[in-house]
């Protein structure tokens, strides 16, 4: 295991890596050089041939990102590895393992128990709904999608609206936007601003698609994501809007999809929510679910 505490030095060694290896939505370069929480510093294990780990590091505390950039079989062995290195031998404090999938989970609570670290029931479990874009018409033309096309229809009815890309619009006019969403979101959501602001600031690298819509020049939402590797899939990573202007989430997100199923994407991955945040994506009727747990290890 080699580490590396300069990942922007090592950027197409990690690269190559989320390249042969990656295949969740969260296994993104860019996205994990941007989504440091404050005060963390990205730290990457390389394991070779093996894969790698993306994590972050704030004084004696280890987070992990998602699953290990690896072959299923191979998951449990470098993550075992990280966590003896990690707390045995540097003693950290804690291993905070974030968005982790359920089979993943449940080895990993196994093994850190015969090794005698303690876990601590998860924190978040966020519920990942996927739409399968083959089966998904951008007319919406049955009856389940009847409230969703008037929605539709009425909104582009009332408002003229305009089509762009992040490049397109001034950084300053989406700093704004998000700030604004964030005050408008409820106290109890998992929003990390922090990174989205990075996002804006590095002019969205690493995402394979971007849309902002405009009303009065003004945008209004913001939507981008990026192809999950070695998949046709993709990942929703970035929707944001202005809850003043009625109807935007839902329009918004119904044209995402009617361009990426236009540049052949078969998935879209929505992104992971809790449980009672969930209601809005299940608007969209997604047919495929899984599941992440974030935990903690002592």
């Amino acid at each position: 295991m080699k580490i590396n505490r300069n990942i922007e030095k090592d950027s197409l060694n990690i690269r190559e890596i989320i390249h042969n290896y990656g295949h969740l939505s969260q296994h993104n370069y860019w996205f994990y050089l941007n989504y440091a929480m404050p005060g963390e510093k990205p730290i990457f294990f390389d394991f070779s041939d093996r894969g790698g780990i993306l994590a972050y590091e704030k004084g004696k505390t280890l987070r992990i990102l998602t699953d290990p950039v690896s072959s299923p079989q191979k998951k449990l062995a470098v993550i075992t590895e990280l966590l003896e290195w990690a707390l045995k031998q540097e003693n950290f404090d804690k291993v905070i393992l974030e968005d982790i999938t359920e089979s993943l989970k449940e080895e990993i609570f196994k093994e850190a128990k015969g090794l005698g670290f303690k876990t601590i029931k998860p924190s978040y479990v966020f519920t990942w709904p996927l739409i399968e874009l083959k089966n998904w018409n951008e007319k919406l033309e049955s009856k389940i999608w009847k409230r969703m096309r008037n929605m539709r229809n009425k909104f582009f009815k009332n408002n003229e609206a305009q089509f762009k890309s992040v490049a397109q619009v001034n950084k300053s006019d989406l700093v704004d936007l998000i700030l604004k969403w964030k005050k408008q979101r409820k106290n109890s959501d998992r929003v990390y601003l922090k990174q989205y602001l990075n996002f804006i600031e590095d002019g969205f690298r690493g995402f394979d698609f971007s849309r902002v819509i405009l009303i009065n020049g003004r945008p209004v939402s913001v939507n981008a994501g990026w192809a999950i590797p070695n998949s046709s899939d993709y990942y929703s990573c970035v929707g944001i809007y202005d809850y003043d202007c009625s109807d935007i989430g839902e329009v918004s997100y119904l044209d995402e999809l009617a361009e990426l199923k236009k540049k052949g994407y078969q998935k879209v991955d929505l992104g992971g929510s809790e449980k009672s945040l969930l209601a809005f994506k299940l608007k969209f009727h997604p047919n495929l679910f899984y599941t992440t747990y974030t935990f903690s290890i002592f």
